[in-house]
């Protein structure tokens, strides 16, 4: 596959929610937080019904730092995430800002994710115990030793010695190769479109679309993420651009832990996808709901969830988009529980199903 187009820098087209620009420094720190997780992260391996979860402590609330907790956020995600037995990473913020949890609220960092997820200061009851979120925060004044299966400490000085050995392409541009495959899969159209809703979890129904997506779609020549004009001036398709890099980030530590399941569990790899579509699409729409609160969504409040039952058809569809497009304040309806969203909206799980399953092809062609 030609690497023509593999490095753009995506990071400087995201805005406020009032239009204004991020500062220099704060997408600065995404690209090297992004850049610094992927690695700290890249041997993290959890598996379907592993009752391990990731642990990460972040040793201090500098802006840097706040930027490492929001890609941790972003990236660390995994297939034995259950709503009613929950294995969520943690993520450990060593602070004595009183003020951090507003501090996290920012926009350049977590934005809307801690209004919505588990989180408790300093050993106080936690608050939104019940979260649909597979991230828990915890703000600690100091650290001590976890028994948590996997720590992983991340610091300011790992953070220098993780960039004394890269280059500022390595950093400061993102090979969106990845992205961009995964973007195709939203042209396949009634291949989709056409499956019913019942049985979302079955390999079979989605093995013309995949046939399709990899004979088609995944050889057609590399094209840039980045269309310029477009991603100035429209926010929506940054937001949908960021979130094909975020989704895509994932998908080694899915297949490995695939792969260790498999191996756990005496089966081939091609087995044990099969097996795994259901616990990682579940994974994956945890995953989007964080991404989404990060990215500044919300769910729906009470009142427009009672307008939203009321309509039907093209308005309700009308309705959902007016409500998703809103530069300022935009809400999902798919920001919800997994249980939720097969009540509200059975339709978008098919889409995430068939996203897990087209990761082996995608890696395949991308490496």
């Amino acid at each position: 596959m030609s690497n023509r187009f593999c490095k753009e820098k995506p990071f400087e087209y995201l805005r406020r929610k009032n239009g204004d620009r991020f500062s220099e420094e704060t997408i600065k720190n995404w690209y090297v937080a992004r850049a610094y997780v992927l690695e700290k992260l890249k041997n993290v391996a959890i598996g379907q019904g592993s009752k391990e979860h990731l642990q990460v402590v972040v040793t201090n609330d500098s802006p840097l730092m706040l930027s490492v907790v929001r890609h941790v956020a972003l990236l660390a995600h995994f297939a034995n995430f259950d709503e009613t037995q929950p294995n969520r990473t943690i993520i450990t913020i060593v602070s004595r800002d009183r003020q951090i949890v507003e501090e996290l609220g920012k926009e350049e960092y977590l934005c809307n994710l801690p209004t919505y997820s588990k989180l408790s200061v300093n050993g106080s009851t936690p608050m939104n115990t019940d979260s649909y979120t597979d991230i828990e925060l915890q703000i600690v004044e100091t650290w001590q030793d976890s028994d948590s299966v996997e720590t992983i400490m991340m610091s300011e000085d790992d953070i220098k010695a993780f960039l004394s050995n890269k280059s500022e392409g390595d950093i400061y541009s993102i090979d969106t190769r990845k992205a961009v495959l995964s973007q195709r899969m939203y042209s396949l159209g009634s291949w989709i479109d056409n499956l019913p809703a019942e049985d979302i979890h079955n390999f079979e129904r989605y093995a013309m679309a995949l046939n399709v997506f990899q004979r088609s779609l995944i050889r057609k020549p590399m094209s840039q993420l980045v269309d310029e004009k477009t991603w100035e001036s429209d926010l929506t398709t940054v937001r949908n651009g960021l979130s094909s890099i975020f989704c895509s980030d994932c998908f080694e530590s899915r297949a490995a832990g695939v792969k260790r399941y498999a191996q756990t569990q005496g089966k081939t790899e091609k087995e044990a996808w099969k097996e795994c579509v259901e616990a990682l699409s579940k994974s994956e729409h945890a995953r989007w709901v964080v991404e989404k609160l990060i990215m500044g969504f919300r769910p729906l409040d009470e009142r427009e969830r009672m307008k939203d039952e009321c309509l039907f058809g093209d308005e309700k569809r009308r309705y959902r988009n007016q409500l998703k497009k809103d530069p300022r304040d935009p809400v999902h309806i798919d920001v919800c529980s997994f249980a939720e969203l097969r009540r509200i909206n059975p339709f978008d799980m098919k889409y995430d199903s068939f996203l897990m399953l087209a990761i082996p092809g995608i890696l395949k062609n991308y490496s």
